[in-house]
């Protein structure tokens, strides 16, 4: 793998920190501090190549959304090219798109097999026009039951590229009452990058290492598949998560698992 990485959102959504603290620079400082290797943006990245060098980081990736399986005109794809142009100037490794619901995200509706050969050929598309940057596209899962779960996943495997691999959001999976572990084994060389979460049902927990994940066993899958991308974290201390340490702390916490299981 390519080291060990955090995402922003951590940062950005935890319920207990003022707003007026979730900056940049905070966001960088303590990832640095947590021992993370490198960071992942969500939705727009900015002039911080200089922030980055201070704090010793790279950018491996950036967080974009969009309703991939409808016509790529109705996409917004020219947002998601300039975050990969400012990824692409970065050294970045990845463009990471959620696939947003159909309906909406309160009354998701099942996406059918023609949604879904739209929204891999829609993939596939993105996934050449970034590559002159350096860049590869991953699919991140945000469904919520197990249905709309598989079926984003079976955009990539089914009708996609082979370019274009997947970024398992464990939490996500977890609500949608996929394991895991088993996931990980099924996707095998398509899964090229992570967000890493642990919960209890779909409730997440403060750090990686307790949940209904098992993330020694995890981590085996990801050897055994040979898995040579980043490991991503994404902790969320939101409003209903019981906290008995501050983000950082659970953030080193996390980082220390990790190189531990892994064997670095």
């Amino acid at each position: 793998m390519k080291g060990i990485a955090t995402n922003r959102w951590p940062w950005s959504s935890e319920a207990s920190r003022p707003q007026e603290e979730k900056t940049v620079e905070n966001f960088l400082a303590e990832a640095a501090e947590a021992g993370y290797d490198a960071v992942e943006f969500v939705q727009e990245v900015g002039d911080v190549s200089v922030l980055v060098q201070k704090h010793g980081l790279k950018v491996c990736g950036a967080y974009v959304g969009g309703p991939l399986h409808l016509p790529w005109e109705q996409i917004e794809t020219e947002k998601m090219l300039a975050v990969a142009r400012q990824l692409g100037e970065l050294g970045a490794d990845y463009l990471n798109v959620n696939s947003d619901p159909k309906g909406n995200w309160n009354e998701r509706e099942r996406k059918t097999d023609e949604d879904l050969k739209r929204q891999g050929e829609n993939l596939s598309r993105l996934a050449e026009e970034v590559k002159p940057l350096g860049l590869s596209v991953l699919l991140h899962n945000h469904a919520n039951t197990k249905p709309l779960h598989l079926d984003d996943l079976k955009s990539v495997t089914d009708y996609a590229d082979p370019s274009v691999g997947i970024c398992l959001d464990t939490g996500w999976a977890l609500t949608s009452e996929d394991d895991p572990v088993d996931c990980a084994r099924r996707l095998g060389k398509r899964l090229g990058g992570l967000h890493l979460r642990n919960q209890r049902g779909d409730v997440p927990v403060e750090w990686l290492g307790e949940g209904d994940m098992d993330v020694a066993a995890f981590l085996d899958v990801l050897k055994e598949n040979d898995y040579d991308g980043w490991l991503t974290t994404e902790l969320w201390h939101r409003n209903d998560v019981e906290v008995t340490r501050s983000l950082l702390e659970d953030q080193k916490r996390t980082v220390e698992l990790l190189r531990k299981l892994w064997g670095e």
